[in-house]
């Protein structure tokens, strides 16, 4: 991986100042220019200054990391009985009975489950638990999209716990602090960012919700970034969860649990999984650095919001893919637009960074959402109408009253009512 810039940072005995010395793109040669610049108290993020980061241990980020034996060798540090959790189409292509010879290579004994759905519920994350205890697990390794990651990282946390599913996904009990099956997380995707959390997304089907678990130990020990994985994802999956990740870049730089390390890895996330990366390797799929970028991004934006929360989009955007189990990213590239014009007002001077970071000096807001709605609309080809994604107007009310109970909704930048949430998604629908 090739970095595009250098930061050197010095700090200087000046209260509440951070002084820096930005080192230009040596690509283009240009170190005269660097000069220093001051963050002064008042930026957003600084106001933040006591937090808690949590992140995994350890993170590889290796182009074929997963077939060359280094995958397994990770693997080894954790267990000898690994349940490898794999999505289907990674069984079906052949990949993962490479992976799997890697493993018994480094003398491992490793159980597969493929019983993951594209979007899992409760009976999803119950199934894999038994099958955690049925293989005799002393470790898992999640290989997949999202919805693996999430199950496999439910599963490890949560087997043999002697409660349900259900239990947790109520608030009933808390997730268990102590890890007793460590887990590697691999994703196929550049999306979710779940290889880095400590989050998982599942849907109730009893009740029609969708909403997170959450614990320590659900954080990966390890993850594994291979971006070859990715290459072979269908355009449509890589729209999809290229934009969640540009989403959770956006939303993680705004949120009000924002604070200056998660502001330096959104912000990185955001230039490297943008739109504009997401539509280059949508029509050039083999395309290595705009892959590698996608996939390091959204690691990026992943390690961020599991410290700072999201915002809006996604409080709305789970509610809205429980009644119409459309595609999350799809959801959250469609809502993106209408939930920048909400908060505008609030995150004006992120949005204006944002907007000179990646459409240049002297661009704003305004021009970053234009832009963004140009390529969403005319190079995506993504759906700006809630209808369009099954989304019925007697449903409105249920959406926004929904999202209000969301830790998402809640990390918002600008504070958010029933009204105003029911507000931008008449908006857009």
């Amino acid at each position: 991986m090739i970095f595009p810039y250098h930061l050197q940072v010095h700090y200087t005995a000046i209260p509440g100042v951070l002084q820096s010395t930005r080192m230009l793109n040596p690509r283009k040669g240009d170190w005269s220019q660097a000069g220093p610049f001051h963050v002064q108290r008042e930026h957003p993020s600084m106001e933040n200054t006591a937090f808690t980061f949590t992140t995994p241990t350890r993170i590889v980020v290796e182009w074929g990391a997963a077939v060359n034996g280094r995958l397994a060798q990770e693997a080894a540090r954790l267990g000898k009985r690994p349940l490898v959790v794999a999505g289907k189409s990674l069984q079906a292509s052949g990949t993962l009975d490479t992976i799997l010879a890697t493993l018994r290579g480094a003398g491992l004994e490793a159980t597969v489950y493929t019983g993951v759905p594209p979007e899992p519920d409760l009976v999803a994350l119950q199934a894999c638990r038994e099958a955690v205890s049925d293989a005799g697990a002393d470790c898992v390794i999640a290989i997949g999209g999202g919805s693996v990651l999430d199950v496999a990282k439910g599963a490890a946390a949560l087997a043999q716990t002697g409660h349900t599913a259900q239990d947790y996904f109520d608030g009933k009990l808390p997730v268990p602090e102590t890890v007793t099956r460590p887990i590697l997380a691999v994703p196929t995707t550049s999306g979710t960012g779940s290889e880095v959390t400590w989050v998982g997304v599942y849907t109730d089907k009893a009740s029609g919700k969708k909403a997170s678990i959450r614990g320590s130990a659900m954080m990966p020990a390890i993850a594994v970034l291979d971006a070859q994985l990715t290459v072979s994802c269908p355009a449509s999956v890589t729209i999809h969860s290229g934009m969640d990740a540009f989403v959770q870049a956006v939303e993680a730089y705004t949120s009000v649990g924002a604070n200056p390390l998660t502001d330096a890895l959104a912000l990185e996330a955001a230039r490297l999984a943008n739109y504009k990366t997401v539509a280059v390797v949508a029509a050039a799929p083999g395309d290595r650095a705009g892959r590698e970028a996608m996939a390091l991004g959204s690691l990026m934006a992943g390690m961020a919001l599991n410290t700072s929360r999201l915002g809006l989009v996604h409080g709305l955007a789970h509610p809205i893919g429980a009644v119409t189990g459309a595609a999350h990213g799809l959801v959250c590239a469609s809502l993106l637009l209408p939930v920048m014009r909400f908060n505008r007002g609030a995150a004006s001077a992120k949005y204006d960074h944002l907007a000179h970071e990646l459409l240049g000096a002297g661009a704003e807001t305004d021009a970053l959402i234009g832009n963004i709605e140009t390529t969403l609309r005319d190079t995506l080809h993504v759906p700006l109408k809630l209808r369009d994604l099954g989304v019925k107007q007697s449903d409105l009310q249920r959406i926004a009253d929904e999202s209000m109970v969301s830790g998402s909704t809640k990390a918002n930048p600008r504070p958010v009512t029933v009204a105003d949430a029911l507000t931008v998604l008449q908006g857009c629908w």
